[in-house]
């Protein structure tokens, strides 16, 4: 994955659902009831009573300072300093300054007096709130509570995974973008995109190449496109190692993905196309190069006598393709050459005779088959024979091959 578009998949992840986080702020503020509460002394009472008259006016800033003045009085019982820290986190909020609401719900909270049916719901706007604030040690630890009180909770989850990421907890954000993901799946749904977006950026962060593999395999399961194909190819393309013969398998999945976007691309596939003994596949690659309008352009001399090379050095070799081939090793070269010239129908049958000879390098004959199938029009085969490689390097390019023939590109 190229360094740019890991940026701009960490900024997307880092605020996925920012702006639906809502300060659905549910503390019930002083009640005339509570006002009278026998249980609120008269020096306690008096202020706030002034305060909820000021507040229904709308003045929250005078109501905040009689609210502060019951605050400052000695000898308040638990339930009255609930009660002033209520009113006061209600205030805080009319005022926009969460962060002093944030530590008059906590102080609320921590009287002790909040009725246990009401506590999950506290829990949630502290949350809310801890996050809005940027408190985010306190957003996740008041979210573990909530979740221990009201149950599993994907809302809070995500928040949680948002919290470590934002405070670089990457190791902590990657485990629990992945959970969620793993539970929305287990629930029948599509993972959401943000989410997989978060456990990928995390799991960059926390270099950790494996974790970064099944996230994109994730997306690109989930929600197929070119961007994230080629940001998992590009690990595939590492794990495959550096051969000339990896390079032309990587070339081949680009081109039936119409991710061949420069003239230098193609170029390349052909020019390796041509190397290792394919040139039906190079003139191929140059005549589709110069139908899409990507060849034929400053370069065009250069590029017609590459395709001229390719023509000429297929003309010679397609006719000799008929020769018997008498080892498992032969018939899958024969066969390669076959699909490399459109002729699927033979590369077929003789891929399919090798594989049941039971050859040392059926994976590749695998991968190679379902290719056949594909450009025969067969993509039920093809996804099957794709699905059937086993081989760890092989098996990430072969998933992918999985996605270009359901036509998820």
């Amino acid at each position: 994955m190229q360094k740019k578009s890991r940026r701009r998949i960490s900024r997307a992840a880092a605020f996925a659902g920012l702006a639906g986080l809502v300060l659905a702020f549910c503390l019930s503020g002083l009640s005339p009831a509570r006002a009278a509460d026998a249980s609120v002394g008269a020096a306690v009472g008096k202020p706030l009573k002034e305060a909820q008259g000021l507040s229904k006016a709308g003045n929250y800033a005078d109501a905040l300072k009689k609210v502060k003045t019951a605050n400052a009085l000695s000898g308040k019982t638990p339930y009255e300093s609930f009660v002033i820290d209520d009113f006061m986190a209600f205030l805080n909020v009319k005022l926009k300054d969460y962060a002093a609401a944030a530590q008059a719900a906590e102080a609320a909270l921590a009287t002790g007096e909040v009725p246990a049916k009401d506590r999950p719901e506290r829990l949630k706007t502290l949350v809310q709130l801890n996050y809005t604030v940027k408190n985010y040690d306190k957003a996740v630890a008041f979210a573990k509570q909530y979740q221990q009180a009201a149950g599993p909770d994907a809302e809070m989850q995500r928040l949680v995974t948002q919290a470590y990421y934002l405070q670089k907890d990457y190791h902590n954000a990657e485990a629990s973008a992945k959970a969620l993901a793993a539970s929305q799946t287990a629930a029948g749904r599509k993972p959401d995109e943000a989410i997989l977006q978060l456990w990928l950026s995390s799991a960059f962060y926390a270099q950790n190449k494996s974790s970064q593999r099944a996230a994109l395999t994730a997306l690109v399961e989930s929600y197929p496109s070119q961007a994230y194909i080629g940001d998992l190819l590009n690990l595939v393309e590492a794990d495959l190692g550096r051969s000339d013969r990896m390079s032309l398998e990587v070339f081949r999945l680009k081109l039936a993905a119409a991710m061949l976007k420069t003239s230098d691309e193609y170029i390349e596939m052909a020019q390796l196309a041509i190397q290792l003994g394919f040139p039906g596949e190079a003139r191929a690659v140059m005549a589709k190069g110069f139908t899409a309008g990507v060849l034929g352009g400053k370069n065009k001399s250069r590029e017609q006598r590459l395709e001229t090379m390719a023509k000429q050095q297929a003309g010679q070799d397609e006719p000799t393709l008929a020769a018997t081939a008498d080892t498992p090793k032969a018939k899958a070269a024969l066969a390669e050459a076959y699909a490399s010239y459109g002729k699927a129908d033979k590369a077929i049958a003789l891929y399919n005779e090798v594989l049941a000879a039971g050859p040392r390098d059926a994976d590749i004959i695998r991968l190679h088959l379902g290719q056949a199938y594909l450009a025969k029009g067969d993509a039920a085969s093809a996804r099957k024979s794709f699905a059937a490689v086993g081989d760890a390097k092989l098996a990430g390019l072969a998933h992918l091959w999985i996605t270009v023939a359901r036509g998820e590109h």
